[in-house]
């Protein structure tokens, strides 16, 4: 169906009610508004002008659930952005939400003739939006093939290539780097429905830079970026694009769940990009987890990056090296453990680890000395230094995990 089918139903119920009304779309982009009745605030406007109503007012519709409604409801305000409360109707189609028909109504006076003349205008529409809708089908294949890029399986791999080879954006993916963004925390219980459409907002509304090419498929359980150009991308541009997607999905998020992201390494053409995305996705658990960052590249998950390959349910106490499970059954306050950890993580450096503790170097030589005499481990030994590291890197893993 056409604009002017439904732009008239639009302005016809808004002046019936004397209220300004708008069709939203299910990721709460505009498609239809009336004219302003002087019941408009500033996001209204902000929608009206730049066909966004801003990360914000989009994050606290979604918060309020509105994919699982089936009747009306109300959109409360927000009044750090100045959103005035909003009556909202879900547009479905068997089932489907097609959209959001939304009705200033920030005095709460809507009388139950008025809604009823609401609904039978969604009633209307309905129908109407299942025409315009893009072919959800083919987008779900493309995006699956995307994944598909990146199956562990060589032959799905192939297949999905073969699939995606006559679109001619293919040529301009000389160099792929991945990204992969996801959620770290929830504050409380979120809807994977609002996860999703912050993601796909996200990724939609921050643009890689310049003349990049992007495949991109989105779930409630992230998303996948997979950025071409002629030559590798710089580490700066592909940390800088992600960061912009982190910080749109924080907006949206409504302080519901915490995003991240984590960036691979550029390899030479999509047949390897199972490589930069495994990569990416490593990067996505090291940030959330052990580098306390909202945006990791491959580059800093350093030592992490094998371990993080560990099951995580393999990751128990029972795994960590017997060497430094005799430390720690003997250093129950843990003083000897972080001693250790400072002079591994400063390379057996006296002075560099003395400074980090800020204790003096006999101190430092006492407590390394009580290590050895109580283990009977030989800190001078390269083989014995690499276990007890290894051993502490995968006790913050472990640490991790508990705190998420």
């Amino acid at each position: 169906m056409s604009d002017n089918e439904i732009q008239p139903l639009v302005d016809q119920l808004a002046q019936q009610l004397q209220r300004s009304v708008v069709i939203n779309d299910p990721a709460v982009r505009m498609l239809y508004s009336s004219a302003h009745f002087g019941d408009e605030d500033p996001v209204r406007v902000q929608a009206i002008l730049h066909r966004d109503a801003g990360p914000k007012a989009i994050g606290h519709v979604l918060a309020q659930g509105v994919w699982t409604w089936t009747t009306a409801g109300v959109i409360p305000p927000y009044e750090e952005i100045g959103l005035k409360a909003r009556v909202a109707v879900p547009i479905r189609w068997r089932g489907d939400l097609l959209g959001l028909l939304l009705v200033m109504d920030a005095d709460s006076s809507l009388t139950a003739s008025e809604l009823a003349a609401i609904n039978e205008t969604v009633r209307i529409v309905a129908p109407m939006l299942v025409g315009q809708r893009p072919g959800d089908d083919d987008a779900a294949a493309r995006e699956q093939a995307i994944r598909d890029l990146v199956s562990t399986e060589p032959t799905v791999r192939r297949r999905a290539l073969a699939d995606l080879g006559p679109d001619a954006e293919l040529n301009r993916f000389a160099h792929v780097t991945a990204i992969d963004v996801g959620v770290a925390l929830t504050a409380e219980p979120v809807g994977a429905s609002h996860v999703e459409m912050a993601l796909r907002d996200a990724v939609t509304f921050s643009r890689p830079p310049g003349p990049t090419a992007e495949l991109r498929a989105v779930t409630a359980g992230g998303a996948l970026l997979l950025l071409g150009g002629a030559a590798p991308m710089p580490d700066s541009v592909s940390r800088g694009h992600a960061q912009r997607i982190v910080e749109r999905m924080r907006d949206l998020a409504a302080g519901r769940f915490t995003p991240v992201a984590g960036v691979g390494f550029p390899v030479a053409g999509l047949d390897r990009a199972v490589e930069t995305a495994d990569q990416a996705r490593l990067a996505r658990r090291a940030a959330s987890s052990v580098l306390g960052a909202d945006v990791a590249t491959w580059a800093d998950v350093g030592p992490y990056g094998p371990l993080l390959r560990i099951p995580a349910d393999e990751l128990s106490a029972s795994a960590l090296p017997v060497e430094l499970r005799r430390l720690l059954d003997i250093d129950h306050g843990q003083k000897l453990t972080e001693t250790l950890r400072a002079y591994l993580d400063h390379a057996c450096s006296g002075p560099a680890t003395s400074e980090a503790l800020h204790i003096h170097r006999t101190t430092l030589y006492y407590r390394l000395g009580r290590i050895g005499e109580l283990t009977g481990l030989d800190l001078a030994d390269g083989r014995t230094r690499l276990v007890l590291h290894l051993g502490l890197i995968m006790m913050d893993l472990m640490q991790a995990r508990v705190r998420q």
